[in-house]
């Protein structure tokens, strides 16, 4: 698969975006702004989002053989909505040249309703349409608003389509994480748990279908965590074990008062063998979290 294809096309036009920027005061009243150079943007914009979509889906197990008869909106990200909820998948407008202060146009979703067609699909592709069967009709429609959004959902396809998994190694913050991901226009929206489960390979926030990159723990490091609970565990339990067979059993007396001394031992003993386990083992535990490496891979709902 080769990168470039796609992602030395996106940069251009992202270039082209950044001298209108650099022409045009680009704020919330002026994103309605139009003009033949937009709109030939716009068109370009969008044909490379039909290129890329389309591969994109034979790559990711499309059921069409071939690109005969095959739709790039309701076939291509039809698909891929259902495996990576792309209409869910925020991007911040960063630019310093971009000067928004709405939060509409400083946080957006452009692949929503990107898996439609006419008038339900998204505006900025019903915009493409308009302009590309009648352009002297529809002018007004290749406007600034169009266009960013255009280029954020090509900017999120080239996101996926390079699949890059970043090694964070102790920035389990992802404090030095390039969240541009190397545009000049947009960045990403990072999901960051942090906490590390024995059941869950990733602790889902109320963000996540939000988030293109998740930072998480890598296979190896939170299996020697998961191994360090367990070995604790495990001592804690066998400890436990060999003196809970030493308490005497009931011969006579008071039977409530013999089981609330049983219950109190037992807590007791519980206690024990837990803080003596730990004290024994935990040196173990701390070394692997200490050592605790992390990774950013892309969110394509696969936990």
């Amino acid at each position: 698969m080769n990168n470039n294809l796609y992602s030395s096309v996106y940069r251009n036009l992202e270039r082209e975006f950044i001298y209108l920027s650099n022409l045009i005061h680009i704020n919330d009243e002026q994103i309605k702004i139009y003009s033949i150079k937009i709109t030939e943007l716009l068109i370009r914009t969008v044909v490379e989002v039909e290129s890329i979509i389309k591969e994109l889906y034979f790559l990711n197990e499309g059921t069409k053989t071939d690109d005969k008869d095959l739709f790039f909106d309701t076939d291509c990200f039809g698909h891929l909505e259902s495996k990576w909820k792309l209409s869910k998948k925020l991007i911040f407008v960063s630019s310093p040249n971009l000067y928004f202060d709405k939060e509409e146009n400083k946080i957006i979703n452009p692949l929503y309703k990107a898996n439609k067609r006419g008038s339900s699909s998204s505006d900025w592709l019903q915009a493409y349409q308009a302009v590309k069967h009648n352009r002297g009709k529809n002018l007004k429609k290749g406007n600034l608003k169009h266009l960013i959004r255009a280029l954020g959902g090509l900017y999120i396809l080239n996101i996926y389509y390079k699949d890059t998994t970043f090694n964070l190694e102790n920035d389990g913050t992802a404090t030095n994480f390039d969240t541009s991901l190397g545009s000049e226009l947009f960045s990403v929206k990072l999901h960051n748990s942090r906490s590390i489960s024995t059941k869950e390979i990733l602790t889902k926030r109320k963000d996540f279908e939000e988030c293109i990159y998740l930072i998480k723990a890598t296979d190896k490091s939170r299996e020697d965590i998961i191994n360090a609970f367990n070995d604790i565990n495990n001592s804690a339990q066998e400890k436990f074990n060999r003196e809970i067979i030493k308490i005497p059993k009931f011969e006579n007396g008071n039977i409530d008062e013999y089981h609330k001394t049983l219950k109190d031992t037992i807590i007791k003993l519980k206690k024990t063998s837990e803080k003596q386990a730990t004290k024994e083992n935990g040196l173990k535990l701390k070394q692997s979290l200490e050592n605790n490496k992390y990774e950013a891979i892309l969110n394509k709902h696969q936990f």
